[in-house]
């Protein structure tokens, strides 16, 4: 049930993404979300405009999708570990990091 999808620039060449996409999972099923419900994907974003830089800028963006239900604190002790790995994947400090947590609504995910 729970995804980590993560966005990024095509020139962040730098990231190993399937070690970074382990990491994540990982980090999540040792965090107690069940292992064999976690999907982890990437998504390379060809055309983008960051900030002032536009597109020659940076980024990557990390979302987990839980099902609702879930309090503050208990979204806060899933992300941020998956938040700090996408901060040290990332060698350039000018690259942009971001991280958000969203909920399903559990009547109409479906399995």
């Amino acid at each position: 049930m729970p995804h980590i999808i993560i966005e990024y620039s095509a020139n962040l060449a730098e990231i190993d993404m399937g070690k970074l996409l382990a990491t994540l999972h990982e980090s999540l099923a040792s965090n107690g979300v069940e292992k064999a419900r976690i999907k982890t994907r990437a998504i390379k974003i060809d055309h983008y405009m960051v900030g002032e830089k536009g597109a020659h800028g940076s980024m990557i963006h990390g979302t987990l999708l839980l099902l609702e239900g879930r309090d503050v604190p208990t979204k806060e002790r899933l992300s941020k570990p998956l938040y700090e790995a996408l901060r040290n994947a990332v060698h350039s400090k000018d690259c942009a990091v971001t991280f958000e947590v969203r909920d399903m609504v559990k009547d109409t995910y479906y399995l």
